[in-house]
């Protein structure tokens, strides 16, 4: 691999070479969890210097693709209980993380993908999503409903699997068993009051208000792998966001 005339299109060598690398996870050779071989092998495969596969894989440590520790090697994201995923935004009112406490009555619909969904989910027309809702609740009370919506050709038989583990985190079910890494959001939040269906799974009165945030997630190669909508009853639970 080598620079070549810069135009239009030019990236630099190491972009060059961290697609490569994220094609590599893409495809299943590396798994959530397992390790990248080293910088030294890594740069004799691309034929590149170790600074530039160093320079790609610390631009994918920074997307949260790969993580790194010093003197055990690189590894390809893994999440689990003890490492939620990264862009997961509720607190208590009190500002601790939400401890998730998911109604074990899931419903759950597979239909066409409405025109919203199409486009969120870029997909297109006829193309059948299956629709997740359920409620989260903090010491019994309910304080958010989800409307979850994925590409059922993508995740066949996912609530299957949510109707084992209820209180899953979703994403994580999504690397486990599908080989699907969540590894970047787009959120977009309002106040709006509630409408009969938020107002009964919540317990308020029609026309509280409540926060709503729409979410679309994407994997690794960008591909957009959810939409899910959000309501919540912000008086025990709030929004969080950081940023650096």
């Amino acid at each position: 691999m080598s620079e070549t005339v810069q135009g239009p299109d030019f990236q630099p060598l190491y972009r060059q070479v961290k697609q490569l690398l994220l094609q590599r996870v893409v495809s299943g050779d590396w798994k959530p969890g397992g390790i990248l071989p080293s910088e030294t092998k890594l740069a004799e495969e691309f034929n590149v210097s170790q600074g530039t596969v160093r320079k790609a894989l610390e631009e994918m440590a920074a997307e949260h693709v790969v993580v790194r520790h010093q003197g055990k090697g690189t590894f390809v994201t893994a999440r689990g209980a003890e490492q939620p995923v990264h862009f997961f935004s509720m607190t208590t009112a009190d500002h601790k993380p939400l401890a998730e406490r998911v109604n074990v009555s899931i419903r759950h619909v597979v239909s066409q993908a409405s025109e919203p969904e199409q486009q969120a989910l870029n997909i297109g027309p006829g193309s059948e999503v299956v629709r997740i809702y359920r409620v989260r609740t903090i010491n019994g009370a309910p304080v958010l409903r989800d409307e979850i919506v994925m590409v059922n050709d993508v995740f066949p038989g996912f609530v299957d699997h949510l109707d084992e583990h209820p209180r899953a985190n979703t994403y994580v079910i999504m690397e486990k068993e599908y080989g699907v890494l969540a590894v970047r959001a787009e959120e977009w939040v309002s106040a709006v009051p509630a409408e009969q269906q938020e107002a009964q799974a919540l317990e308020v009165g029609v026309g509280t208000p409540l926060l709503k945030i729409l979410r679309i997630s994407y994997g690794l190669d960008g591909t957009p792998i959810e939409f899910r909508t959000t309501w919540v009853n912000s008086t025990d639970c709030h929004y969080f966001n950081s940023v650096s």
